[in-house]
């Protein structure tokens, strides 16, 4: 009779330990383990085990958290599941590896583009089983940024990089020939489960010539933002916020509930603020049972909001002339999706000042250097201090390998339209507006308190003379 060895091991023995029962026939056990090295750990479940354990297979390169595992074996009660994960996982890792190193001078072109596809594929695999939200190509490397930090994934052959490049470039409607000018383009990949991919190539300075008196500017930067289409948007209650900064949003005197105005999402690349615009849009929409006209303009559209007339914006259709036609649209509320020169920056405050509620994203560190930048590009603080009626500051901070959203709601005061053309200094305008900082209460209380005794998280309005991060690490 076969034994059930596994309900000997309990779930926070194999999380602590990095081991979990893969398989078992008769008396025969495969075990999976994080560190096959640690020897104690392997002679201690042989000898638990009375010595059937047939094989021990260590989980290497793996990009699927041990938790993960531990959570399909005992949570979902399903070893066959854990056993389709182990080895999808490592016919990925295998197929990037073959898939980068197969490269031959007496290829054919149909060959060449099978392997390039076939590298893509792998390399998009691998960036969506480490939930990667963005892969680096550049330098003949391609890097993950996986918890707002770059992780190395693999070398490329010069030539090979070239390829996935072109390759690149195709699917997402680029001109393969141009290789000095930048490009943007974007592209959806997969069938069951796709995800939407943004583009952008630069050129790069390369290897010196043959010659050696001159450097090589064929080389190309490619950066690829991913967005799981399946998942978004996602509602405003599921980002992190906590109750009171929700009801300074949400309530019926909240940010969203406005009649006209400009409120501003800020924080740096990679801290969700265009997730955070679309989640207050679908809830927008929600308590408004589809009464309100909304239009975005974005460049491009990352998300799919429904209920939400969405416009690209390119060299074709800039914003100004595309807001120049949407007020034809009778719209109620409009999102610009980021402002970024003086032309957005214009068209954002232009449809404040015409009895519309505006909401925009803006790449700064806290209310105040939204104030100056704005002021930066061209836009009247005296006219934006009429018309400015909140900002949002976001940062997400990696604690524990989870990433956690600490965020700053600042609000102006009565006199902030008054007395904010006299701020000579950022600590003058952060006291004219009140606060609502949320510190991470999205993590267990326990996990939180032990981070802010180890490394103190600072409010984000506190940071603004150095432009610095909450705290070191933080994306």
């Amino acid at each position: 009779m076969e034994k059930k060895y596994e309900f000997t091991l309990t779930p926070a023995y194999c999380l602590y330990n990095g081991a979990a029962v893969l398989e078992q026939n008769g008396a025969s056990i495969k075990f999976i383990v994080e560190n096959k090295k640690d020897v104690v750990l392997c002679g201690r479940l042989t000898r638990a085990f009375e010595n059937h354990v047939a094989n021990i297979r260590r989980l290497k390169d793996c990009p699927e958290p041990f938790q993960r595992l531990i959570e399909i074996a005992f949570v979902n009660g399903s070893r066959s599941q854990l056993r389709k994960c182990v080895a999808s996982l490592y016919m990925v890792h295998e197929n990037l590896k073959d898939a980068a190193t197969n490269h031959k001078k007496d290829m054919t072109e149909n060959q060449r583009e099978a392997a390039a596809v076939l590298l893509l594929d792998s390399i998009l695999n691998e960036a969506r089983l480490r939930k990667a939200t963005d892969i680096h190509i550049e330098k003949n490397c391609v890097r993950l940024r996986v918890n707002g930090r770059l992780e190395k994934l693999l070398e490329l052959q010069r030539e090979k990089c070239f390829e996935l490049i072109q390759r690149i470039k195709v699917l997402a409607g680029m001109n393969v020939i141009e290789n000095r000018r930048p490009q943007d383009g974007q592209f959806v990949y997969g069938n069951t489960n796709p995800f939407f991919l943004r583009v952008s190539t630069m050129a790069v300075v390369g290897p010196a010539s043959s010659t050696g008196s001159e450097k090589y500017f064929g080389d190309e930067s490619v950066v690829m933002r991913l967005l799981d289409t399946s998942r978004i948007p996602l509602a405003l209650g599921e980002l992190g916020f906590n109750q009171l900064q929700y009801e300074k949003l949400c309530s019926d005197d909240g940010l969203i509930n406005l009649a006209n105005g400009l409120v501003l999402v800020c924080g740096p690349t990679g801290a969700g603020k265009s997730t955070t615009v679309a989640a207050l849009l679908v809830e927008l929409e929600k308590r408004n049972s589809g009464t309100l006209k909304i239009i975005s303009l974005e460049d491009p559209p990352e998300y799919v909001i429904p209920g939400v007339t969405q416009i690209k914006v390119d060299e074709k259709n800039s914003f100004s002339d595309a807001l120049n036609h949407i007020f034809r649209q009778d719209p109620d509320v409009i999102m610009i999706g980021e402002i970024r020169d003086e032309e957005s920056a214009a068209v954002a405050l232009r449809a404040s000042l015409t009895g519309h509620l505006v909401f925009a994203t803006l790449h700064c560190g806290s209310a105040a250097e939204s104030v100056l930048r704005l002021e930066n590009l061209g836009v009247e603080r005296k006219l934006l201090s009429q018309f400015l009626r909140g900002v949002l500051c976001q940062q997400l901070n990696n604690v524990g390998g989870k990433m956690c959203l600490i965020a700053d709601l600042a609000i102006p005061k009565n006199q902030f339209s008054e007395k904010s053309g006299a701020a000579q200094s950022a600590d003058e305008l952060e006291n004219l507006m009140e606060h609502y900082t949320n510190y991470g209460e999205a993590l267990n209380e326990s996990v939180m308190a032990l981070q802010k005794k180890r490394n103190p998280v600072i409010p984000l309005y506190k940071t603004r003379r150095d432009d610095e991060r909450i705290h070191k690490g933080v994306v």
